[in-house]
Formats: structure tokens, C-alpha cells, sequence
């Protein structure tokens, strides 16, 4: 996927990083059962199609609180080409983004708590970091109805921030983990 695609999601992501510190969103008024529930995610070692130990455990992605703020309304606008946000994240991660690459390592969510067996969304983290920032995308597992992004924002000091938006997928068939 070319860099102009990515530039506003960039963006975005930044913002979101820095309006919300640490993931902690309400659930949404009137949100889906699924998007209620709090999707656990993980830095696994190896890649989608052979996931490895966690690495690095990430906050749970929950459901935006659309009445919270406009920031919040924001961020739950359908991204061009995707679909609705209706869950975020943000962790920051012991380790500088170049470490996290230097290695087969994917981002992986969970459906809950209680199903942690059944993975909704995962993807490789590859690719060449922009002004310290890489976006990777997160594909739809199992039939989840879930993709998403997930940006991963090096902070010069030896941590990474890691900002996942999960959305709602147009149900097109995903394969099976």
C-alpha cells in the first residue's frame, strides 16, 4: 500500500496517541455486543501464519465512547476504503520500533478474555518506518467481522506506542487461523 493512502490515517493515529495517552475508552452507548467486549491484543513472536510467544502484551482495543468527544466521533468515522472504527488502543511497548523489527514479530487480537483461543484480526509487522512511524494493516480472522490498523510510533527513548483501530470489516471471506 503506497504512502499517500497512509498519510491521514498517520495522522489520525498520532492525534488519537496523544488525546488519549493510555487506552482506557468507555463502551459506546449503543454498540454491538462484540464491539462491547474488550478484544486483548499481543506483540507475538513469528508472523500471522505462525504465531509465536507473546513478546509484548498491548491494552485491550475497546469501544469508542461516541459521546464522550468530537475527538471520539472522529475517530469512529469510517476510514476511506475500510470501515467504522469501533474500538482503539494505545500501549506503549520496552522497545524501540527498529527491535520490534529486526525480528519476525505480528500484532494479534483476541476475540475476549474468555475466548482467548479465537483470533479476530492479526498482522505481520513489516515494512520501512516514515519519520519513526509504521503502519501495518490488521487482517480479518476466523470470520470475525473485525480488521483493523495498528501504528507503531517509535519514541526515541527506547519505547514504542502502538495505536489500534479496529473496525468493522464488509464481510468478505478471511482465512481461518
Amino acid at each position: 500500500m503506497g504512502n499517500r493512502r497512509f498519510a491521514p490515517i498517520a495522522i489520525l493515529f498520532a492525534a488519537l496517541a496523544l488525546m488519549m495517552g493510555v487506552a482506557g475508552a468507555a463502551v459506546a452507548q449503543d454498540a454491538t455486543p462484540a464491539a462491547a467486549m474488550a478484544h486483548p491484543g499481543h506483540i507475538h513472536s513469528g508472523t500471522c501464519d505462525t504465531l509465536g510467544d507473546v513478546v509484548y502484551p498491548l491494552n485491550d482495543t475497546v469501544a469508542i465512547d461516541m459521546s464522550a468527544t468530537p475527538e471520539a466521533m472522529m475517530a469512529s468515522t469510517p476510514v476511506a476504503g475500510e470501515g467504522e472504527v469501533v474500538a482503539q488502543s494505545t500501549s506503549t511497548v520496552d522497545v524501540a520500533l527498529d527491535d520490534i523489527l529486526a525480528a519476525e514479530h505480528a500484532i494479534n487480537l483476541h476475540e475476549s478474555m474468555e475466548n482467548i483461543g479465537n483470533y479476530i484480526a492479526c498482522g505481520d509487522i513489516t515494512g520501512e518506518p516514515a519519520d519513526g512511524m509504521l503502519e501495518i494493516e490488521l487482517l480479518e480472522l476466523n470470520g470475525s467481522g473485525y480488521m483493523g490498523t495498528a501504528m507503531l510510533m517509535d519514541n526515541g527513548d527506547g519505547t514504542t506506542d502502538v495505536t489500534i483501530m479496529l473496525m468493522e470489516s464488509s464481510g468478505m471471506a478471511t482465512p481461518a487461523a
